[in-house]
């Protein structure tokens, strides 16, 4: 659904670039060569500045939300804006953590999601382990994405010799309830294309949460650990501005979520889960909400939500953290 929807975007791009070189054309009397130039240019030029803008507008809704009451005192005492980080950056580095951002977000949309070669399924180790190796990855995407978010991630962990498994959770604005049984699948698919004992799972955004609901019904015997990436696990108060049950799912304070805290084997799995969250979060607010009251939380200042998952340091956490477990097995 979504790479159709993002395609779909392009019929508007289209024609309004048609529009601009029409306009170029005819009223500027420009060339043809200078025409469509000039209106591909202003075409993709103002589509930027929209990702600036609306990140511009994330990151100013996110600081000045956290501040109300009903947001800020629903806040558990882990949750303490004490020592976030958000007025720690200085001008430069808010204004490269906004444009990190807007081409992050701007790649995704306009070329990851809609056109890469999203390659979902099993992308087995190029090389042959001998001795120990890190576990197979499936990988989990958040909130109207898909596969296509994984692109980088997953180049940069087959050149560290790491079997992943990308898959696109449907429907795209559905219950996380109904996500479940889909990663369920991907699990037992994994495990047998490679022989592992277990899996780690890496999950953006809302695959984190629904990780977490997948464990209450399937349990977490054959996930031998779960890193979230910017995951709403408390909710976030901006869930208003989106369409569909999983967002409402994930409203600050929801239902959906506090069921899910109260579920026995939560408990017993955030034991397993390392939270990496970033202050200046657009989407999650307030920001710490991606923090756990009993797993591990690491904190990446400096990028929004979505150039989260490709920030240097994460990635250095990322490989250190499949390196932690590394061992023995066969892989068929």
């Amino acid at each position: 659904m979504i790479r159709t929807l993002n395609r779909l975007y392009w019929v508007g791009y289209f024609l309004f670039a048609y529009t601009l070189y029409f306009v170029m054309r005819v009223w500027v009397h420009l060339s043809i060569n200078n025409a469509l130039t000039l209106s591909i240019s202003l075409t993709f030029g103002l589509l930027f500045l929209a990702h600036v803008g609306f990140n511009i507008s994330g990151f100013a809704l996110s600081f000045s939300v956290r501040q109300l009451p009903q947001v800020r005192d629903k806040g558990l005492p882990f949750h303490s804006a004490e020592g976030e980080g958000f007025h720690s950056l200085n001008t430069w580095r808010w204004i490269k953590a906004v444009l990190a951002e807007s081409l992050a977000s701007f790649k995704l949309i306009m070329l990851q999601q809609p056109w890469f070669n999203i390659d979902e399924g099993i992308r087995l180790a190029p090389k042959a382990w001998k001795k120990k190796k890190p576990l197979p990855v499936l990988l989990i995407h958040g909130y109207l994405c898909n596969a296509g978010v994984w692109s980088h991630t997953r180049n940069m962990l087959e050149k560290a010799n790491v079997t992943t498994h990308a898959i696109t959770l449907e429907p795209a604005i559905g219950s996380i309830r109904r996500y479940s049984t889909q990663i369920h699948d991907a699990i037992e698919d994994l495990l047998k294309a490679t022989g592992a004992p277990r899996v780690k799972i890496l999950a953006h955004s809302m695959g984190g949460v629904a990780t977490r609901y997948h464990v209450t019904e399937y349990g977490h015997h054959r996930i031998a650990g779960l890193m979230t990436l910017g995951s709403p696990h408390f909710g976030t108060a901006l869930s208003s501005l989106g369409v569909g049950k999983n967002v409402r799912q994930m409203a600050w304070g929801s239902y959906f979520l506090r069921h899910l805290r109260e579920h026995p084997s939560d408990r017993e799995f955030q034991e397993k889960i390392i939270s990496l969250w970033t202050p200046q979060d657009n989407i999650v607010c307030p920001p710490s909400s991606c923090k756990l009251e009993f797993g591990r939380n690491i904190a990446v200042p400096g990028c929004g939500h979505v150039s989260l998952v490709t920030d240097s340091t994460t990635e250095d956490l990322i490989l250190n953290w499949l390196a932690e477990d590394a061992q023995a097995y066969g892989q068929k």
